[in-house]
């Protein structure tokens, strides 16, 4: 992990100091920085002592009293003006907008903590989706999403800090396992720069270190490429883990990590196991590919289509839909075919889904009882595959929920693959 300097409290130092001896040392620069935002605090009682001394400690050595007004000002600003957003993010079951769009690309959340003390929050970034991510959102929206939810470590490490009278920070673990280098996307990389920019105003001595863990030997050169986003306090809180595979059956357990110990002795019961910890490992931390809601990859050939199939059981249903396309487009459609008979009923008329729009979804109605075809269409495409991933839920009482059907072998496409063949032949 490398060694933490325990005095130089910005770049990682002071995890569990006693609070009360932090602030008995440093009483006449708080009482100075308290008189210097006194007209925005409105003598409110979360503008204490204690968060007061998070900016006296993290800007004592990088310009002092003048920088830690300038940055408190701001955040007492910042918090009153979004009370409201950063109040509902917090409550059980709480969203920042636009999270649960997110959340289908990333694999990202708490991960427990370090002996019940200081909050883990983990980024599985070999489970994410970026590129996904940044083509059905912009750089500002990921920015704001990345700085809002920093609230919930925020709120966890200050309540435990007055519990325990001991300073604690968050620690972000970057579990690297299945990690690629071609899953970037510098469009991430620079709201990332942005928000932690944000972060060191708005959350001083939030974060502890970040770890990162897992992480294959080429990353090292990767990494100096996008650090030219981040702030130096930023880069000077992050170390890397030497272990791999903490996830495999054989891994070595936590224990033997010389940080593990010094903060939780032998205790790994609050972290989870794909980290060589004891507990399970959150849902929201199981890759999509291994979740119920996963999507299913289809490469579809040049000059072909592909059916899939739904079973839709009673009339009164609806079908909730998501398209993913890797690059360029591919055509889409959808019929219901009743099962009384008739005319096949079109329920997504013929649209076009392109990469560049990022993940379309939607919600059609299905008003019998039948099988809903839903068809993906390459065949104006003469030279060029595609590759996408979808999802379909029938949704409704009794459905049978069979959403991820195979696709289903289409004449069209079969000639395509063969005509293809006898040209490279």
């Amino acid at each position: 992990f490398g060694k933490i300097d325990d005095t130089d409290m910005e770049a990682g130092g002071g995890m569990r100091h006693n609070i009360d001896s932090l602030i008995t040392e440093r009483r006449g620069l708080i009482d100075q920085l308290a008189s210097a935002v006194s007209d925005l605090t409105g003598g409110s009682s979360e503008f204490d002592d204690i968060f007061l001394l998070r900016f006296i400690l993290t800007w004592e050595r990088r310009g002092g009293l003048p920088k830690a007004v300038d940055a408190c000002r701001h955040t007492i600003q910042w918090r009153v003006e979004n009370k409201q957003l950063l109040d509902s993010v917090c409550l059980p079951g709480g969203k920042a907008p636009n999270e649960d769009k997110i959340m289908k690309f990333e694999t990202v959340g708490p991960a427990g903590s370090l002996g019940g003390v200081e909050p883990i929050y983990c980024v599985r970034t070999g489970y994410c989706n970026v590129k996904g991510l940044m083509t059905t959102f912009s750089v500002q929206e990921i920015s704001d999403w990345l700085h809002v939810i920093k609230e919930r470590n925020y709120r966890v490490c200050d309540e435990r800090t007055r519990k325990t009278r001991k300073l604690v920070k968050c620690i972000t673990v970057v579990d690297m396992t299945n990690f690629s280098m071609f899953g970037g996307d510098k469009k991430f990389y620079e709201a990332l720069g942005d928000s932690s920019k944000r972060a060191a105003v708005n959350y001083p001595q939030l974060l502890g270190k970040t770890v990162l863990i897992n992480a294959p030997s080429f990353f090292r050169v990767l990494f100096g490429t996008f650090s030219v986003f981040m702030p130096q306090t930023f880069l000077d809180k992050m170390a890397f883990c030497p272990a791999t595979g903490t996830s495999l059956a054989n891994a070595q357990n936590a224990s033997v990590c010389p940080f593990v110990r010094k903060f939780c002795g032998d205790n790994r019961s609050d972290i989870p196991t794909f980290l060589g910890g004891d507990m399970r490992s959150p849902d929201h931390l199981v890759p999509r590919e291994e979740c119920n809601s996963a999507l299913t990859k289809v490469v579809l050939a040049n000059r072909s289509k592909t059916t899939v199939e739904f079973e839709v059981p009673g009339d009164g249903f609806t079908a909730k839909w998501e398209v993913l396309v890797q690059d360029f487009g591919v055509g889409m459609s959808a019929v219901l075919v009743p099962s009384s008979g008739g005319a096949p009923i079109k329920v997504i008329q013929d649209c076009k889904v392109k990469a560049d729009g990022g993940l379309a979804e939607g919600v059609v109605e299905l008003p019998v009882k039948g099988t809903l075809q839903v068809t993906f269409d390459n065949t104006y495409s003469m030279f060029r595959g595609k590759t996408f991933q979808y999802r379909l839920d029938v949704i409704g009482e009794a459905a049978s929920h069979k959403t991820q059907a195979p696709p289903k072998e289409d004449p069209v496409g079969n000639l395509a693959d063969r005509v293809q063949a006898v040209v490279h032949m």
